[in-house]
């Protein structure tokens, strides 16, 4: 219709216009909770025929294992459209704006605090319905050890990044403000998971640390949340799972608003061990059980000497505690204790790192460079991994232990260099002698005397101070006053810690972030941890892990579900105490019955723990 003057006037609709074209609108839309808990997140779709009861236990039709929530805590539904919320007489509460609530409407705009756990209502085409890319922190730590794994197998590089909030702002801070800003800018095959309520961490497949660090700076101006990432790669900043996300951790803490991205140091430019490991620094070394006091008391005997030390012990053991203890304790103390991670320089310039170059060398090589050895001179080098070491390299350094000279990259001058070599791995020297891909003059060389680290699992003695030690650190660094309850410790005390110390302190560093009241609890602990998933290994698993087979215990008893690992140790320590009672105790004899040499045969004893009258200690 045209008014007078020739424009249009509008037409009022009438209420029943007004309400159909309401309900067309709310039939074409959807919508999702976002539930964010301890352990990652979860989408949940809501129609308009049924409701949503979240809970800690059944019968809620949403199970969320958190302490703060009522068995039966809150009820969401859909009502005309509306998102209705009801608090179920719960214990700790729904707060909605702030405020405790019983029932009432929720805007999509707002969220909901049922306990300590936030919902977050998304609107959405029906045909649209939200994916959450967010994962569990315990599966993103298995998907890394496999995307190592893969990595160290076909030699490629991978990124690991944290992303956390330092806004002011609460709402800023949760991850739900700014994550869906973060998942636009990765791709498929990148992974994320929840760290904690402000704070994300992700995989970045086979990104080099440049890569990596070109995508945190990309993250950390994506949305209107001050965002800060901690930045590492796979293998110039670590070389395993828990170094790696520890490392990243460090960096993610140090970052602030006007530096928003930290990348961890290369492993190759960490020269002293106060730089390279804060926990080599935190005091003296704890050494309460018997097995880590036989350890130290060899230490004290060594320490004085200028033999070289190989250092033997899974990951996470705490190699580079003991050598610091060895340097600090002798009379290179003055000196400067210089590590190298031999498994995280690229080929191409391992002998460059260790033993110096020219100007000139070769392309980059604008200014002379002392390398390792030339650093260290007068002081102690650790060799860390020492098995990753190429043929090239293991040839080039027997060479430098023996003559105590080095020759630079592009040199033909020789230089004296004073050094106490210290190596450590977690692999089988003498296996790797046996395959042809370590030397076994090299391995005499180094392992002049040989320090077994035990793991965590057989040091139960040391947990509590270790665990008091870490969280004291976690404290400061959180800026908190926590405790630990005594199922959670408890839990932490069964669990078999395949991580070891590293793997310790990177729990309790987590459960310190994410912790609601004064005290950790177990619901703060990893999953694997609250799971018993790695707590009370079968006997064999146990004979496996500690290199101990069962007494009289063949391995055609194992049966085909035993891990072939279990079974090949078994049948080895079973068929060297056979060969040991054909000989009648005679070493010598059994080592060349068995063609292996005398050295591997008694190292292989011990490891097994089989005693000189053949029975298993």
């Amino acid at each position: 219709m045209n008014s007078k003057n020739g424009s249009q006037k509008t037409v009022p609709l009438s209420r029943e216009g007004a309400d159909q074209l309401r309900q067309n609108a709310a039939a074409d839309q959807a919508v999702t909770l976002l539930i964010y808990h301890r352990n990652g997140a979860l989408a949940v779709p809501l129609h308009s025929s049924a409701t949503v009861v979240i809970g800690r236990e059944p019968p809620s039709d949403i199970v969320v294992a958190d302490s703060s929530l009522s068995r039966q805590h809150a009820r969401f539904g859909l009502k005309g459209g509306s998102l209705i919320v009801e608090d179920l007489k719960s214990t700790n509460g729904t707060f909605v704006r702030g405020q405790r609530v019983k029932r009432t409407t929720v805007h999509p705009s707002e969220q909901i605090l049922v306990g300590t756990v936030m919902v977050s209502p998304h609107v959405h085409a029906k045909n649209e319905v939200p994916s959450c890319r967010l994962g569990n922190h315990d599966r993103f730590g298995d998907a890394l050890a496999d995307e190592l794994c893969r990595a160290k197998f076909f030699k490629r590089t991978c990124g690991v990044a944290l992303v956390r909030s330092a806004s002011r702002e609460a709402h800023k801070a949760h991850v739900d403000h700014w994550f869906g800003a973060v998942k636009e800018l990765l791709r498929p095959v990148d992974r994320a998971a929840l760290y904690s309520s402000g704070a994300v961490e992700l995989l970045l497949s086979e990104m080099t640390g440049e890569q990596a660090r070109a995508k945190a700076d990309e993250i950390a101006r994506c949305c209107d949340a001050v965002l800060v990432c901690g930045v590492g790669s796979y293998p110039e900043c670590a070389t395993s799972q828990e170094r790696l996300i520890d490392v990243v951790r460090r960096a993610c803490q140090q970052g602030s608003a006007s530096d928003p991205v930290i990348m961890a140091p290369s492993m190759a430019s960490r020269s002293l061990f106060s730089e390279a490991d804060p926990q080599a620094a935190a005091g003296a070394p704890i050494a309460e059980s018997p097995a880590m006091k036989r350890v130290f008391s060899m230490v004290d005997r060594l320490a004085n000497s200028s033999i070289p030390v190989l250092l033997l012990g899974e990951t996470g053991t705490g190699k580079e505690v003991v050598s610091q203890a060895i340097h600090e304790r002798g009379p290179r103390r003055s000196e400067s204790l210089v590590c190298v991670n031999c498994g995280a320089i690229p080929s191409q310039l391992l002998e460059s790192t260790l033993f110096g170059h020219v100007r000139g060398a070769f392309t980059g090589a604008h200014q002379a460079s002392k390398g390792v050895f030339g650093s260290a001179d007068g002081g102690t080098v650790l060799l860390d991994e020492v098995g990753e070491l190429p043929a090239a390299a293991q040839a080039a350094l027997l060479r430098v232990i023996e003559t105590k000279r080095v020759t630079p990259v592009g040199s033909s001058d020789e230089r004296a260099v004073d050094v106490r070599v210290l190596a450590a791995t977690h692999r089988d020297l003498e296996a790797m002698v046996g395959e042809g891909v370590f030397r076994e003059d090299l391995l005499y060389r180094l392992n002049a005397m040989t320090l077994s680290l035990p793991p965590l699992r057989e040091r139960k003695t040391d947990l509590r101070p270790l665990v008091r030690r870490f969280l004291a650190e976690a404290n400061r660094t959180n800026e908190r006053d926590l405790t630990i309850d005594d199922e959670a410790l408890g839990l932490l005390e069964e669990h078999r810690w395949p991580g070891n110390l590293r793997e310790l302190k990177n729990a309790m560093e987590r459960a310190a972030v994410i912790a609601v009241g004064d005290s950790i609890c177990v619901e703060d602990l990893p999953e694997r941890v609250r799971d018993g998933s790695s707590t009370r290994a079968n006997p064999s698993q146990a004979a496996a892990e500690s290199k101990t087979p069962p007494a009289n215990e063949s391995p055609q008893e194992l049966g085909p579900n035993v891990e072939f690992k279990a079974q090949v140790q078994q049948f080895e320590a079973q068929l060297i105490i056979t060969t040991l009672e054909t000989c009648q105790g005679n070493q010598t004899e059994a080592a060349r019955s068995l063609k292996m040499p005398l050295r591997t045969l008694v190292h292989k004893m011990k490891s097994y723990g089989i005693k000189k009258g053949y029975g298993v200690v």
